[in-house]
């Protein structure tokens, strides 16, 4: 954690002359929480995200006057870009914030969870967990957006809601800063989260109040995550599609290749197992042998039940992405599509529930989108009808 209050505990030097900067303050622009300075050499202006968050890995400095980035090369036209852009772009709406104080501390723990990819969200704030279990004497403020609020866990000192939609989770907005900066004069000691974007040491239970799947009920569901912006269908094409923004005209294609998946799983597995579609978007139909919980929008009544259908899953199916996110958390076992540009990305969208290395090799696999249905269908049957057996092998160790 970083120390913020009574003082800043954060060096870095000046990346013109390395002049050791001095003088900081905090600018909380959101999604960034950052560090002001002035170079006491050469006078330059330099702003620059603590080490939080994506900050842990890809840290970057902006000369604001002279629009220049300075940091790690991997995610400087991504992070750094968005830094600087958002720096030149204030947005100076007021924005709504609602403050939920549900226990004083004079020591706090500030979560920042603010971003604009969901997925970035959800992660962070799986953060909580570790912070309420080491380290109680200190409370814990959490911020996020309006859609997290139903996930924040029971426990927390108080909960900050910003009206901030997704789209605009990247930018710059004073009227945050001001708000902040006058909330954290209450405290007498104030730490910042790392906010790890792939944090351990959590249980998905105690953000959504959705139990986990139970392996010992024979009744079960096979459940595919369906969306419509990144789907199962051949990598280079889809690229194609998406760049020409006609991604809906294989839809039909993924609906088939789900349609042949379960229908041979249906005939592989108990009569009793249930075939289930969830996810974002409703184009085209399934059979009614197919449940189609498919929907337009989430909110926290829609994601709250999708959660019981995911724990009610022995397996998930998808196409990688956060949209894996919760339905790997709750579900016993996941298989995930992995589109060619996004092996670097692999598990990065799945929350593993399993300690034991060899069990997390059974219930969690990666394929390539391009894998045929009759593969991942024969891949799934074995799966479903093979863990306990395999379980119990472990078991004896």
């Amino acid at each position: 954690m970083i120390q913020i209050k009574p003082s800043i505990q954060h060096k870095s030097n000046c990346p013109h002359c390395k002049t050791s900067l001095k003088q900081q303050e905090l600018l909380w622009q959101g999604m960034f929480i950052c560090a002001k300075s002035v170079c006491p050499n050469c006078d330059a202006q330099i702003i620059e995200d603590v080490k939080v968050g994506h900050g842990n890995y890809f840290h970057y400095q902006i000369d604001t006057d002279k629009s220049l980035i300075f940091g790690d090369k991997m995610g400087k036209n991504w992070l750094g870009r968005l830094l600087l852009n958002s720096l030149h772009n204030p947005q100076f709406e007021n924005v709504k914030i609602v403050k939920e104080v549900l226990k004083k501390s004079d020591q706090v723990i500030i979560l920042n969870c603010i971003d604009y990819l969901y997925g970035h969200c959800l992660l962070k704030l799986l953060n909580a967990d570790k912070h309420l279990r080491e380290n109680r004497e200190y409370g814990v403020v959490v911020i996020v957006q309006k859609f997290m609020r139903w996930m924040v866990p029971e426990g927390v000192s108080e909960i900050w809601t910003v009206d901030i939609p997704l789209r605009k989770g990247n930018n710059y907005f004073p009227s945050l800063d001001n708000f902040i900066q006058e909330e954290i004069k209450r405290f007498n000691e104030v730490l910042l989260s790392r906010a790890y974007s792939h944090p351990d040491g959590f249980n998905i239970t105690n953000y959504t109040r959705v139990k986990k799947h139970d392996f010992s009920q024979d009744d079960f569901r096979v459940t595919f995550i369906w969306r419509e912006d990144r789907i199962w269908f051949h990598s280079f094409l889809q690229r194609i599609l998406i760049k020409l923004k006609l991604t809906r005209i294989a839809l039909p294609i993924q609906n088939w290749k789900v349609q042949r998946l379960l229908k041979k799983l249906r005939s592989q597995l108990p009569t009793t197992a249930k075939f289930t579609v969830t996810g974002l978007g409703t184009t085209t139909k399934f059979p009614n042998w197919i449940e189609d919980l498919r929907v337009e929008g989430f909110n926290e009544e829609k994601e709250r039940f999708t959660c019981e259908i995911y724990s009610e899953s022995r397996l998930v199916i998808g196409v990688h992405g956060s949209n894996m996110l919760l339905p790997s958390g709750h579900a016993g076992m996941t298989i995930d599509l992995m589109p060619n540009q996004r092996w670097e990305n692999i598990i990065q969208d799945v929350l593993y529930q399993e300690k034991d290395l060899r069990l997390a090799s059974f219930r969690y696999r990666y394929f390539p989108v391009e894998t045929k249905p009759s593969i991942i269908a024969n891949i799934a049957s074995s799966m479903l009808l093979n863990f306990s057996y395999f379980n119990s092998l472990m078991a004896t160790k």
